[in-house]
């Protein structure tokens, strides 16, 4: 292995759409920071160790990454296995090898702080920590409702309100219980809003977290080149915060919509700081409500939103390892 950076880690999670992305962009604009693409696929090699870990060595590991269409997004081609500088590589060394050829792709080959804003991270913190016992995470959280009006247009994730809500509070909920369980010296929440509304200081604030002095840079949100599978849905990355955002969804929801989200989450967002506009008069999702939305989901989750999934997904058809990997591999993203 040429050099032995990055060799510090950053996992910024939270719930998708919460703006995992951009904040990865913001902090891959510091000279010491690398932001790689989503790394979905660590977790099924995480997995794979954990029923193989006799047999799978270096070179099988290597392999089954480049295999692993999540992977493939990157569009990154790997050193043969030959150059790593140990024979004997355990995953972590393995994975500082991949982001090294990635930061040197990226011209930050000597940037010492690995930053990946896969948002499952949050859930999988303990498991990332036994291979990154030095790592620290980033909890994002952004209002649900702003969450929800942003993945209810997509092809993949939720495709109804009360799905929405329901997803989003079990996603809040991993990144709270981390916060718990490894505590402020290792996971630093951000809200989306103060990150939006106040870049300075929320960038500073976080510099401070990972040791590192503050660059006026982060703010140009231009430290992470989005791969081409992810452009559509990372429009706006690559600009500085964009302040109208904050609140779009109060607009892009119906009342109706609202007033489900926060009857199906309760108090959920006010224990996050956000106010209710229904609260206790939220009404429940009628009888025909829960049955349209039933509907919907089996149309569009089961059949319209895998078709189009499939068709932006065709160049990694040609892969002969895509249909194993995608049966093993969360598609939300």
């Amino acid at each position: 292995m040429a050099d032995n950076h990055p060799n510090q880690q950053l996992f910024i999670g939270g719930c998708s759409r919460s703006g995992t992305t951009l904040l990865g962009a913001m902090i891959g604009a510091h000279s010491d920071c690398i932001c790689s693409p989503e790394s979905h696929f660590k977790i099924d090699v995480m997995r794979a160790l954990a029923y193989d870990a006799i047999s799978l060595e270096p070179a099988a590991l290597v392999n089954l990454i480049q295999r692993h269409w999540r992977f493939k997004i990157w569009e990154l081609d790997l050193e043969p296995v030959s150059t790593l500088s140990d024979n004997n590589a355990s995953l972590d060394q393995i994975l500082h090898w991949i982001v090294a050829q990635y930061a040197r792709q990226q011209g930050k080959a000597s940037a010492p702080i690995w930053v990946d804003h896969t948002p499952e991270n949050i859930s999988y913190a303990q498991s990332l920590r036994q291979i990154f016992p030095h790592a620290r995470f980033i909890h994002l959280v952004r209002d649900g409702r702003a969450v929800a009006a942003s993945i209810l247009p997509l092809d993949w994730g939720p495709n109804t309100i009360i799905k929405a809500a329901r997803w989003w509070m079990r996603m809040a909920s991993f990144g709270l219980a981390v916060e718990k369980t490894l505590g402020p010296e290792i996971v630093l929440r951000v809200k989306y809003e103060e990150l939006v509304l106040e870049p300075e200081k929320t960038m500073q604030t976080i510099s401070h977290f990972l040791g590192v002095d503050y660059q006026p840079a982060m703010l140009q949100a231009t430290g992470f080149n989005p791969p081409s599978y992810t452009t559509r849905q990372h429009k706006l990355v690559g600009g500085k915060p964009d302040v109208s955002v904050v609140n779009r969804w109060e607009q892009k929801l119906t009342a109706r919509q609202i007033e489900i989200f926060e009857h199906q989450t309760r108090d959920f967002l006010a224990y996050l700081g956000y106010p209710l506009r229904y609260g206790l008069r939220a009404k429940a999702p009628s009888f025909a409500e829960v049955q349209g939305q039933k509907a919907r989901e089996l149309f569009r989750g089961e059949f319209l939103n895998k078709f189009k999934w499939l068709k932006r997904s065709y160049p990694l058809w040609l892969s002969r390892d895509f249909y194993a990997q995608a049966r093993l591999t969360d598609t939300n993203n």
